[in-house]
């Protein structure tokens, strides 16, 4: 087996108006253990100093950071990920890590992660879709541990399917590594896709296997303007709140249908008959409401986490309106 020095990993860094925080998460990138690695950057028009701190640091390494260039301009966070998903591609990347601009890599992040995938590999093979998603930190802007997350697990279901997947996403993308298969298999993500975490997240667990290792690997940054979810959102009265007062959930429900039905439709010759299915069952329950679809849905194991987490989300549903927008 080559030693694992030998294989380079590639870094995906979507960045966007990050000028506070992304020297502290590119030095985190430099201070790795395993050196033999590239990062991709490509900057979505950000109007603070983002773009001359990664040209500062592109100068001091030209051989290992990249700055994309392109007409593309501001495309969002998830459009801006996949630009640079489908450049990893054309340069065959063997393996593929996603990397946020406000976040801290712990030193053994690439090693531990690479060490794990080899050893999935070496179990299903090279032509088969794996990702891999860690645990991590929950912290403040100072990079301080938050107390009342010490305990946290990203996941509480280990062996994540898409029946899992349909209901919500844990995995955090910035946590992940993903192998050269599955960056095939995913192609382009349509702007219609929730966020790039959730679709890659969906097309692992359908098409290949997700796997999670239980190691904190990264330090979570909590700040106003996180993309992703924050410490507090997971408390129930918070859940109740974005539900009942702000009617979020109902929204993302919303956004939800479509995004499962565009799922469907890319994917619908590598989906099985059951997968279809059960995408079908879901899909109805949320459109029409039928019991007999949401009956189908809990006995093909759409949940989410907890029990509570599960009647919330169902609740979402239920209130949502009849008709995807």
């Amino acid at each position: 087996m080559l030693d694992q020095s030998a294989i380079k990993v590639t870094i995906l860094l979507a960045t966007y108006n990050g000028a506070k925080y992304i020297e502290e998460q590119l030095d985190s990138i430099l201070q790795q253990t395993h050196t033999n690695w590239e990062l991709l950057i490509r900057d979505d028009t950000s109007s603070d100093a983002t773009l001359r701190i990664i040209a500062t640091y592109q100068a001091r390494f030209p051989d290992r950071i990249f700055i994309i260039n392109d007409d593309l301009g501001n495309l969002g966070s998830t459009l801006n990920f996949n630009a640079l998903l489908r450049l990893a591609r054309k340069k065959d990347a063997a393996y593929i890590m996603l990397c946020d601009q406000d976040d801290f890599w712990l030193p053994d992040k690439i090693a531990y992660s690479l060490a794990k995938m080899r050893s999935l590999e070496h179990k299903y093979g090279k032509n088969f879709s794996l990702l891999i998603h860690t645990n991590f930190h929950y912290v403040n802007t100072e990079l301080k541990i938050i107390k009342a997350s010490r305990n946290f697990q990203a996941t509480k279901i280990p062996q994540l399917n898409l029946c899992h997947l349909l209901a919500q996403n844990p995995v955090y993308g910035c946590t992940t590594i993903l192998n050269s298969k599955l960056l095939n298999v995913i192609g382009d993500i349509p702007p219609r896709a929730e966020n790039h975490d959730y679709w890659i997240a969906m097309v692992a667990s359908a098409l290949g296997k997700i796997y999670y290792a239980d190691k904190k690997t990264i330090l979570y940054r909590q700040h106003g303007k996180n993309i992703s979810g924050s410490y507090d959102d997971s408390s129930l009265r918070n859940r109740f709140k974005r539900i009942i007062v702000q009617r979020r959930s109902i929204r993302d429900v919303e956004k939800k249908i479509v995004m499962v039905e565009v799922f469907k439709n890319k994917y619908l010759s590598l989906l099985t008959a059951g997968q279809i299915e059960m995408i079908d069952d879901f899909v109805d329950f949320l459109k029409n409401k039928r019991l007999s679809s949401f009956l189908k849905s809990l006995e093909n194991g759409v949940r989410r986490q907890t029990l509570m987490q599960t009647i919330l989300f169902y609740i979402s549903a239920y209130l949502a309106g009849s008709k995807s927008k």
